[in-house]
This record gives structure tokens, C-alpha cells and sequence, in this order.
């Protein structure tokens, strides 16, 4: 029996993301329907898909920085779909990975048929011998030395408080932290300071990360709840 086409569909606009959903099902495609980065994330995190459609305005976080993720860490073909359809839009999505670029409203027909186009240029030809993508690699945590180390090998010396952040993410194992728990743990009755403390514990934690790692940065905002991480932490 020939296996279907699986797609990971991430769309926040909950009516467009349903209708998207139940056209693909019924045209015989197989589809998990997601409506931001963090769910998209625990996704890739879980399985393999072959196509991605990844609408640019999520709101929690770029969508081109979801089109570099699965494109450095996944073999899924990439479709985008926006409302920004501008020249250079569209030159910045092919340039990090997107294999095609379609504008909204987006057709359900226009779309299933681009999912089945990139879908056949996955297939495996005869006697051609293929291997499962890789998962993702895992960040490291390193306790003792207050360090992390990320999945190329750079590394990072963390601040205390940084530090303490960070373990309290990678302790969730891909859940998000409530803000509340973080204010309790790292800011114990202060008050309205532990809003701000936290807003910058993790602006200097994403931009540390950036500067020494490079890349996404794997913290995600939960919008109205806290922070998760968008994938696999390792402590020792």
C-alpha cells in the first residue's frame, strides 16, 4: 500500500488553518495543522514530514526563521505561503530554503497541487538507496561549569541567573515554563521588577546565544503564558 504524503501545516489564523486541513485530508493527504512556532517545533520534534507549509506571519515567531530551521535540519520540501508578496519577500524565502512561494488567499487546489509536485521530487528512484533524515541534534546543559553547548560545539559561558533560566527550560523537556513559575523561582517576591528582570534575563540569554551560536534562537515565547524551548536540551 503507497504511504501518504504527510504535511505539516503552520497557520495561526484558526479558519484558514481548519479549511486548509480538511481540503488536504479529503484530497488524500495526510496532515498535522498548527497554529504557531512552538507546536510546529514539538512536531518536527516527533516526526518526519515531507512536505512543510509555513505561513511568514506567526505570532511568536518569524516565519522565515522556521523556513532556515527545517530546511538546516530536516529533508522536507518547503512551501511558504504569506500575505507578504513583495520582490523581496519572496527572494529572502527562496535564498533561506523555501522551494516555493505562494501568495495568499491561497487556493486549496493550488496548494495541494504544489505539495504534490514537491512530493514526487522526493521520491526515491528505483534501486536509489536513502536514508532517514537526521533528528535534530541536542543542546547541552553543563551544570558544574555553568556552560552550554550547542549542537555544532560552540560554547557559551552563562551568567548565574542566565544559567538558572536556561535549566529551568531544559528541566520542562519541551513545555512551556509559566511566567509565574519563572517569577517564583528566579524572583521571589519582587513584585512588578520580576516582570522586567525576566523580559531582560531573556533578551540577553537569546542575544548571548546569538552572538556566540549563531542561528535560531531555541527560546521560544509562549505569547500570554511563558517560555519553552524549540528543541532538544541535554543535562549532566
Amino acid at each position: 500500500m503507497t504511504e501518504k504524503t504527510s504535511v505539516l501545516l503552520v497557520e495561526d489564523d484558526d479558519d484558514l488553518r481548519a479549511s486548509l486541513e480538511t481540503f488536504l485530508e479529503i484530497a488524500g493527504l495526510e496532515v498535522a495543522a498548527v497554529p504557531n512556532a512552538l507546536s510546529y517545533y514539538r512536531a518536527l520534534a516527533e516526526r518526519t514530514f515531507t512536505v512543510a507549509v509555513i505561513d511568514l506571519g506567526l505570532p511568536d515567531e518569524a516565519g522565515e526563521v522556521l523556513v532556515d530551521f527545517t530546511r538546516r535540519t530536516t529533508g522536507s520540501k518547503i512551501v511558504v505561503v504569506t500575505a507578504r508578496n513583495t520582490l523581496g519577500t519572496r527572494v529572502d524565502c527562496y535564498r533561506g530554503g523555501a522551494d516555493l512561494f505562494l501568495a495568499k488567499p491561497v487556493d486549496g487546489r493550488e496548494l495541494e497541487a504544489a505539495i504534490r509536485s514537491l512530493a514526487g521530487r522526493s521520491e526515491p528512484q528505483e534501486m536509489e538507496i536513502t536514508q532517514p533524515s537526521p533528528a535534530p541534534k541536542s543542546w547541552t546543559l553543563l551544570r558544574q561549569e555553568r556552560a552550554l553547548i550547542a549542537p555544532a560545539g560552540e560554547r557559551l559561558e552563562l551568567r548565574a541567573m542566565e544559567f538558572r533560566f536556561v535549566l529551568l527550560l531544559a528541566q520542562a523537556a519541551g513545555e512551556t515554563v509559566s511566567r509565574r513559575r519563572l517569577y517564583d523561582e528566579l524572583y521571589p517576591g519582587q513584585g512588578e521588577g520580576a516582570r522586567q528582570a525576566l523580559e531582560s534575563i531573556v533578551g540577553r540569554t537569546r542575544k548571548a546565544i546569538a552572538l556566540s551560536c549563531g542561528g535560531a534562537s531555541p527560546i521560544l515565547t509562549d505569547h500570554g503564558f511563558g517560555y519553552a524551548l524549540s528543541v532538544p536540551f541535554e543535562t549532566d
